[in-house]
């Protein structure tokens, strides 16, 4: 495999001679390099930088939701982005993640250098390298199944790996985990670099989760729920977790860094309304907002609070603290997007005036007419640079991990529902009363990682492993009704997906995109086409 002999090879953002028998004098060589506590630090530094990934405008984690039925990419379908073996994003992810594991796999191979360093620093830079080379896997086995697990610095003669099942890197992942989290610092800091031992046992009983090993992400779940109120702990404001305010919050178990001088990204730009200087091309689409219940807890199409004339009154708190919906005040513009309305408020100034409305008669407006709030915070001045920190992982994922993983084990118990309703009483959303069925229990967990964790990039993920992608990435992707809303309520599926058809105006709704969803093969990304032209060991995923 050339381009991971590559990657393997040229390991470090650091300058290196081009000849590798010859010490360079003004940079450092892999075969001297790690021989300090600073040369150290900066290797960690090397391991996490490519995981400053973006597509377009915005972090890659960000992106996944885009992949997903709740979220669209006004320049291009799903299935453009990940349905083929030439696909960009297909190969930037495998090698992004690859440069991740061998600038990992270089540093605990030569950490044995570092001289004059103290025990406690070796250690955690080891639990980092450990952890970060787990994560990479756990990305890697969930978009491509089998993959080439490597552990070690390959030389060019070693290169040509062949695939290794998933069951095998899991495994992996986990024991690397578990010995990650042993050499992690307990203190959890957010708003750093900093990797806490908490991420490891996070990141755990998700892989565990997503891999149908339920003991196994309780457990993991439990480590991190044991720190509850001393280094974890809901956010008292679940509207905050995405924006600046929320970037010291110990609901955030760990992000990816970024700063406004040098390693930012342009989320802002792409999230925004028209008014507000932005393109409106990555947006939420119709098929998340009737997902939200109404504050009664039940579902639209059941609950007598909802009224299809106002249909964004009366519903879950979590819909308009991460979506701008059509009538509300969206940086300081009246955000409308019925296409009659010509004019909106401007609230910028005092007294507010009347000025023309963009985001119902620019062509470019929102294709769905929502915009995200998650991730595009007013307070940013800048529309192309942001340093909001796009959360991996966060707590009230792992309370939702565990809650799934004790249901699915057959132990439904009070702690189950307690991890449940945690998550509601924030948003003052109506507990969940015990005595459930498994399958009510199902229905409410799937709708609550829905809404809990939209924006975020965890949908995609869960759609694949539920085997419901083939239902929801099929057809249209609708946006609202242009000069109106629906006549009535669609009906919701046990999975919190809405479906139209009986919804007598259900026609006049935008249609986005048309999405397609093979199951013979999309429940897999495709292995890059480079890497199996050039690696005669790889073979490709079924269907590709």
């Amino acid at each position: 495999m050339k381009k991971i002999c590559i990657i393997l090879i040229t390991v470090l953002l650091f300058g290196c001679s081009k000849d590798l028998e010859k010490f360079p004098l003004d940079a450092p060589s892999t075969d001297t390099f790690l021989k300090t506590e600073a040369e150290l630090q900066a290797a960690i530094v090397g391991c996490l930088s490519p995981l400053n990934l973006r597509f377009g405008e915005n972090p890659y984690v960000i992106v996944f939701d885009m992949y997903s039925d709740i979220a669209a990419n006004r320049d291009v379908t799903p299935h453009a982005l990940w349905g083929t073996p030439t696909a960009s994003q297909v190969n930037s992810i495998w090698n992004t993640m690859y440069t991740v594991i061998a600038r990992c796999n270089f540093v605990l191979d030569n950490i044995g250098r570092v001289e004059s360093a103290n025990e406690a620093v070796i250690d955690r830079a080891t639990g980092e390298a450990r952890f970060l080379r787990a994560y990479a896997y756990a990305v890697l086995s969930q978009f491509y199944g089998d993959v080439p697990l490597v552990t070690t610095t390959l030389d060019l003669a070693d290169a040509y790996v062949s695939r290794d099942a998933k069951s095998t890197v899991v495994d992996f992942i986990l024991d690397e985990l578990e010995a990650a989290s042993a050499l992690l610092p307990v203190d959890n800091a957010p708003n750093t670099m900093t990797i806490p031992q908490g991420a490891a046992w996070a990141l755990a009983s998700r892989v565990a989760l997503y891999n149908e090993r339920w003991g196994e992400a309780i457990a993991a779940a439990e480590k991190v729920m044991a720190q509850e109120g001393v280094q974890y702990q809901l956010h008292p404001d679940y509207g905050d977790i995405t924006h600046r305010s929320g970037k010291t919050s110990k609901e955030i178990i760990w992000a990816i860094q970024f700063n406004y001088t040098d390693v930012f990204h342009e989320t802002p730009v792409s999230y925004r309304s028209r008014m507000s200087g932005g393109y409106s091309n990555r947006m939420p689409v119709q098929a998340l907002i009737d997902s939200y219940d109404c504050t009664d807890g039940l579902p639209i199409d059941e609950s007598p609070r909802y009224d299809p004339a106002h249909p964004f009154e009366n519903r879950d708190p979590r819909l308009a603290m991460s979506i701008a919906l059509p009538g509300s005040v969206y940086y300081g513009y009246q955000f409308e997007t019925h296409k009659d309305s010509l004019e909106c408020w401007n609230y910028n100034v005092s007294p507010a005036t009347r000025v023309p409305n963009l985001d119902a008669t620019h062509t470019f407006a929102s294709f769905s007419g929502y915009c995200w709030r998650k991730y595009a915070d007013p307070t940013e001045e800048h529309a192309t640079r942001s340093d909001i920190n796009p959360i991996i992982i966060r707590y009230a994922e792992v309370l939702l991990n565990y809650a799934e993983a004790k249901l699915e084990n057959g132990e439904i118990d009070d702690r189950l529902y307690a991890a449940l309703n945690k998550i509601r009483r924030r948003v003052d959303m109506p507990e969940i009363a015990s005595g459930q069925t498994t399958a009510a229990l199902r229905t409410i967990i799937r709708k609550e990682r829905k809404v809990e964790l939209a924006g975020e990039g965890a949908r995609y993920f869960d759609i694949i492993r539920w085997r419901i992608a083939e239902q929801v990435l099929n057809g249209p992707c609708y946006g609202r009704i242009p000069r109106g809303f629906l006549a009535s309520a669609p009906a919701i599926d046990e999975n919190g997906t809405p479906d139209y058809s009986h919804v007598a105006n259900a026609g006049e709704m935008r249609i986005i995109q048309t999405r397609l969803f093979n199951p013979a093969a999309n429940y897999l990304w495709p292995v890059p086409d480079i890497e199996l032209q050039t690696n005669k060991n790889l073979t490709p995923n079924p269907g590709y």
